[in-house]
């Protein structure tokens, strides 16, 4: 299955795709081997321009710490892509409420 993921922030976000959670999930290695670095592994990246939506993302993606805090925040949307195009699409997390922040108090205000 796959998911469309989708730039909110209003400016470029990059992804780096680590071997140790974006690989072990895919269950096949995407990274590359540069010639000349002794076959160290490179993780793959995903790139998102401002106001960009790519279709047809791996799920895996969704596994990488900084993808899934990004997706929490706010700054990437994210829709599960159905098997059969007769499903519309739904998504995957609620959008955040304005009013679910709380102000702290500074010190020595009462």
């Amino acid at each position: 299955m796959s998911v469309t993921l989708s730039n909110a922030l209003g400016r470029l976000l990059t992804f780096l795709l680590p071997h140790e959670s974006y690989c072990a999930a895919r269950g096949a290695c995407a990274c590359g081997v540069q010639p000349g670095r002794g076959g160290r592994r490179l993780p793959s990246s995903l790139t998102l321009a401002s106001g960009v939506t790519l279709e047809d993302v791996p799920e895996a993606t969704l596994c990488v710490p900084a993808v899934a805090a990004a997706i929490r925040r706010g700054d990437v949307g994210l829709k599960r892509q159905a098997a059969s195009s007769s499903v519309p699409s739904q998504p995957l997390l609620p959008a955040p409420e304005a009013s679910a922040r709380v102000s702290r108090k500074k010190r020595g205000a009462s």
